[in-house]
């Protein structure tokens, strides 16, 4: 009904300029993918509608979403209208918008790309939201803070949803009242059964991306009992000696009495004075300051960082392609599409990547 609803309001028709496709793929420094070329004819055909789009982009970390969306972005531009692409937290919003602008940049007419977060400041705020409203930005990336009352789009074609999951039905709905009744583009990495994407997200129609770019490495994964530990932390030091870098992911941030799992404060501290004194170990979670988080996240991408110690924060928008171990605590903690996420963290370069899952208890590795 929802989805019948959408659909039978008016909308606008985003025609292609093939031209303009062949040009912005002709830059990109990589080829696509069948799959992705795929997704995009689905993607660039619903935009031609009159009818709003209202489509649900998935494909595993890596696959190359952004990339597709950047396509339909580009041809709501050239057709004078602006996109918007939201994110949940500003590490991802950043991210999307350093990728944006990196591939965008060549085209012939590159689009103005803005980023909007909640951590600028009030005089940055304003002068992006004004530009927003009138028209100079082409593209707005950011977080929630693009959803706010005081944004007002001057003329939204398309808004794009990355992590979907981790907006709410009011929110993708403010969305779309930015606009007049916007091509709308979600995407997600989490695996979604059939079954379960026509029930819960059954008003939207589906594209999947079922294939990774060449030259990404399917990511090894390893169940190790409590006894193995000591055997995962030298596994850790030998990739840290060869010039990678490691992630080692807990699910609480303070001990709980009730809860034996090793907490992310102080198995960082057992972590940098007794198993790695000598290694660079670093530490995030989510009651930290934006800005400290943002800090400690450049310092691991510029390999300031050796190892670092998280909570369940980085389970979306990481990308340092230099990770290749990933160590879960408590890993029978965890769902599996978040188990699924936090192994998205690493295997993004083109180096053989691992995943280590600790389990407190040994009967619950047959699950």
């Amino acid at each position: 009904r929802q989805r019948r609803q959408w659909r039978e309001q008016p909308g606008r028709a985003l025609p292609v300029n093939h031209q303009v496709i062949a040009d912005f793929l002709a830059a990109l420094p990589f080829q696509f993918t069948s799959a992705q070329q795929r997704t995009m004819n689905e993607i660039l055909g619903d935009i031609q509608k009159s009818q709003p789009m209202s489509r649900l982009l998935q494909g595993d970390v890596g696959s190359g979403k952004t990339v597709v969306a950047a396509a339909a972005m580009l041809t709501a531009v050239a057709n004078g209208a602006q996109a918007a692409l939201l994110a949940p937290t500003e590490i991802l919003a950043e991210q999307h918008f350093k990728t944006l602008s990196r591939i965008l940049e060549k085209h012939s007419s590159a689009p103005r790309i803005r980023l909007l977060t909640g951590s600028l400041k009030n005089r940055e705020k304003e002068e992006i939201r004004a530009q927003i409203a009138a028209g100079t930005i082409d593209i707005a990336v950011g977080t929630h803070a693009l959803i706010q009352e005081g944004v007002e789009f001057k003329d939204l074609g398309l808004a794009v949803i990355d992590e979907q999951h981790r907006f709410g039905v009011e929110q993708r709905a403010t969305i779309r009242s930015k606009g007049f009744h916007p091509h709308i583009l979600v995407m997600s990495a989490t695996p979604i059964p059939r079954t379960l994407a026509l029930t819960v997200y059954g008003d939207l129609d589906l594209s999947i991306i079922d294939e990774m770019p060449p030259g990404r490495q399917e990511i090894r994964t390893r169940w190790l009992e409590p006894r193995e530990r000591e055997r995962g932390y030298a596994f850790i030091r030998n990739h840290i000696t060869a010039g990678e870098q490691a992630f080692v992911i807990c699910p609480l941030i303070e001990e709980s009495e009730k809860i034996d799992t090793a907490a992310a404060v102080s198995e960082y501290e057992r972590l940098r004075k007794e198993v790695y004194p000598d290694l660079r170990v670093g530490l995030i979670h989510g009651k930290l300051k934006p800005a400290e988080k943002d800090a400690t996240m450049t310092k691991f991408r510029d390999h300031a960082i050796d190892i670092l110690v998280a909570t369940s924060v980085i389970d979306v928008g990481i990308d340092v392609p230099n990770a290749t171990v990933i160590l879960i605590e408590g890993a029978d903690r965890f769902g599996l599409a978040q188990l699924h996420q936090f192994r998205g963290r690493v295997g993004r370069g083109d180096k053989q990547s691992f995943c280590l899952l600790l389990a407190e208890k040994k009967e619950n590795a047959g699950d």
